[in-house]
């Protein structure tokens, strides 16, 4: 990804002389930024770099793994990761979505207990226009009705299903015609073979504060005897990503878990032509 606004004359001066047409090259408005998605063997790819480093322009960088479709199917469990180029919609404990803290870790809020309905940013409803599935920055999972509807229908595992309103300055909440997806199965710790994964500063609590880096492709191991139990939808038990929790929830930036599914959500997701996701299998281990 660059920054529009660091590339003098704009990006074409730099996807021009690459060969990086609208195939590889999507505009992010709201970063005012250009996402370029590369394989690495593409021909292209150490060309743009030249050019980035020539011109002394700076530019974020994320691996990931590709799969195929047989792939995906072929696996036990996928993370599911929302990372569309329109966005994550702003929503959660500072929202006004409530939560039990009892059983949660006293310093970086791990283990949060979601009690109400989901509330979101009303201001931010463009994440949602025209998409039958989303998240928010907490990686709340949305569903619009019908996908909801077809989901409990196909008869998937460990999941259930809360309201999502909208929350209006002076207007009070008003419901959306979404679903929160939430899982109802936490799975154990994850296999230390895990890779892509920073695990050298989690919380004292050992369950939070957990990265993935951006030059590695994150790859989540799990021992075979760990999925014997496994719903369709399950969340990880380690919560990922930064936090921000002095006691007063409504004033927090939290953690939160990762969603594992089987492929049969991924199928569901899949014939309704939901776009915006990632689906990285994980990998069974020994130990």
């Amino acid at each position: 990804m660059i920054d529009n606004r660091r590339v003098p004359n704009g990006p074409q001066t730099i996807l021009g002389p690459a060969g990086c047409g609208p195939d590889v090259a999507a505009l992010d408005e709201v970063a005012d930024a250009t996402i370029i998605t590369l394989d690495e063997k593409d021909e292209r790819l150490p060309r743009l770099l030249n050019l980035l480093k020539e011109r002394g322009i700076r530019w974020f960088e994320k691996r990931r793994d590709r799969f195929t479709d047989e792939e995906l199917q072929a696996a036990r469990l996928l993370v599911m990761e929302y990372g569309s180029l329109e966005g994550k919609i702003f929503g959660g404990p500072r929202v006004g979505t409530k939560y039990d803290m009892s059983e949660a870790c006293s310093r970086c809020g791990a283990g949060a207990r979601q009690t109400s309905a989901l509330v979101v940013e009303a201001d931010e409803l463009r994440h949602l226009e025209g998409r039958r599935a989303a998240a928010t920055c907490y990686e709340d999972m949305l569903v619009d009705e019908r996908l909801a509807g077809a989901l409990a229908e196909s008869g998937a595992t460990g999941l259930e299903f809360r309201g999502v309103f909208a929350a209006f300055e002076k207007r009070g909440h008003f419901q959306l015609p979404y679903r929160q997806l939430c899982a109802t199965h936490v799975m154990p710790r994850m296999s230390p073979r895990s890779t892509g994964i920073d695990l050298s500063q989690p919380c004292p609590c050992g369950r939070s504060c957990f990265m993935t880096y951006n030059r590695t492709p994150a790859r989540l191991a799990y021992r075979a005897a760990d999925l014997a139990d496994i719903r369709d939808v399950n969340v990880t038990w380690e919560w990922y990503g930064y936090s921000k929790y002095n006691g007063d929830v409504y004033d927090s930036v939290l953690p939160y878990p990762l969603f594992l599914v089987t492929p049969k959500v991924w199928r569901i997701y899949r014939d309704a032509g939901v776009t915006g996701f990632d689906w990285l299998p994980i990998r069974v281990v020994d130990a």
